[in-house]
């Protein structure tokens, strides 16, 4: 004897099925949207800032454009990171700054260095 579902279970699998499908369409792309956000880490040593810009999934961001901003917003430098994602300049003020890196249209992040972060690192040097 044949069992034929009815049309409730029919409509129950479907909707679980779009649900399901739905799902795991979303995550992917949120997965994506994660594995691209960039990230931007800067630091001071030896009278030098150190620039590294990547992305969450492990890639490094390449011939992206570095802006160094003043605190008021005034550019002060210009840069663009090399092949592992790297770019490093002598500060023309070490005072509070923002470094600015740009992957690609409305795409980046931003890193803020204060005038402590430079005396930190002068104190550092002297130990």
């Amino acid at each position: 004897m044949l069992k034929y579902k009815s049309l409730s279970q029919t409509c129950l699998t479907r909707r679980v099925g779009f649900l399901v499908a739905t799902s795991l369409l979303f995550l992917s792309i949120a997965a994506s949207a994660y594995a691209h956000a960039t990230v931007l880490w800067c630091y001071v040593e030896n009278n030098r800032v150190y620039v590294e810009a990547f992305f969450m999934g492990g890639g490094k961001a390449q011939d992206c454009k570095i802006l160094v901003l003043d605190k008021d917003g005034k550019k002060l430098l210009e840069g663009v990171t090399d092949k592992e994602g790297l770019w490093d300049f002598a500060p023309p003020m070490q005072d509070d700054m923002i470094i600015v890196v740009k992957v690609d249209s409305g795409h980046g992040a931003d890193f803020k260095l204060t005038k402590q972060d430079f005396l930190d690192a002068a104190a550092e040097a002297g130990k």
